[in-house]
């Protein structure tokens, strides 16, 4: 006799049966027409021992075909790996309706070794809630979740006597928790002595990369500076329209510049090019002027043969 017997569960702990889910739910409250939304599951398991196969069923009422998985509605569970993950995206329809959608994912496992007649097999299975709004509503909403500079930053380029400010980079990885693109509305730097009391410069960096809803996504603030070779200390603001979301202070070095980099060579490029174009416009404008003058006084010769006929 074969027995079938399914688990579902709604925790995101591994089970007795030693299977389970995390986070067991897709929830969002802060969609709009044409949102994309992405939520990592993770199918734990707690004694792999055997390639699973694992099948989705999606059950939302007015909004399954919203939802797709990244690896299909089946795909195995690999022998010896105890996390798999998945990615659950939601796409909503520019035509979509205001309102709440409500419902559920299945996920079934099952082994794919041939059942033997008389024996039992199990197939655990989890349930992953599913709890999406989509309101006529923007919302500019962003997490600050990390903040890291260099530690060592070249001074600024130098070529003959002119010398080009140097860059600090500081690299911020960002969450965008709201249902447009977003990204922090500026961020300030203070840069002081090591001992982070005398301030030597402050700058702004305001020309930010935007980051898609629901997206996480690692962005550059950068800001021009004098600083010679040296150690420094610097304090870090991130604003959310007048608001300081994260601050933070970071150590780092000002070294001596070894080579030319990439941008100094793009602005050397860029000018080169630019001097070359005025001299060919200039040029062309000389020749274009010294084919006039030599057409006017062509002209002017003709006329005058032409008067001295005339007279004999």
């Amino acid at each position: 006799m074969v027995i079938i017997l399914l688990f579902t569960f709604g925790l995101s702990q591994i089970a007795q049966a030693g299977f389970g889910i995390s986070p067991p739910y897709v929830r969002n409250d802060k969609l709009t027409y044409g949102s994309h939304y992405e939520q990592k599951i993770i199918l734990v398991r707690g004694d792999p021992i055997e390639d699973l196969k694992a099948e989705i069923s999606i059950d939302i009422p007015e909004a399954g075909d919203w939802v797709s998985i990244d690896k299909g509605m089946e795909f195995i569970l690999p022998k010896g790996e105890k996390q798999v993950p998945m990615i659950v995206s939601v796409d909503v329809p520019k035509d979509a309706e205001y309102k709440d959608y409500k419902g559920y994912i299945r996920v079934v496992t099952s082994s794919l070794k041939p059942l033997e007649e008389g024996k039992i097999t199990i197939a655990l299975g989890a349930r992953i809630d599913v709890d999406l709004t989509v309101a006529e509503i923007k919302i500019f909403d962003f997490n600050i979740l990390s903040i890291n500079t260099p530690l060592d930053l070249e001074e600024g380029w130098k070529f003959w006597k002119i010398k080009l400010p140097g860059e600090i980079k500081v690299l911020m990885r960002i969450t965008n928790t709201g249902n447009i693109e977003a990204a922090p509305t500026r961020a300030h730097l203070d840069v002081y002595d090591i001992s982070c009391r005398d301030l030597l410069e402050s700058s702004d960096s305001i020309s930010l990369e935007k980051v898609k809803p629901f997206e996480t996504k690692e962005i550059f603030a950068k800001f021009k500076t004098k600083l010679e070779i040296g150690a420094y200390c610097g304090e870090i603001k991130i604003f959310k329209e007048d608001e300081i979301v994260k601050e933070q202070k970071v150590f780092f070095n000002v070294v001596a510049r070894g080579t030319l980099p990439s941008e100094a060579k793009e602005f050397l490029g860029l000018a080169i090019w630019i001097w070359v174009v005025i001299g060919i416009v200039a040029l062309a404008g000389i020749g274009y002027g010294g084919y006039r003058g030599y057409k006017v006084w062509e002209k002017k010769k003709k006329k005058k043969k032409k008067k001295n006929k005339g007279k004999l």
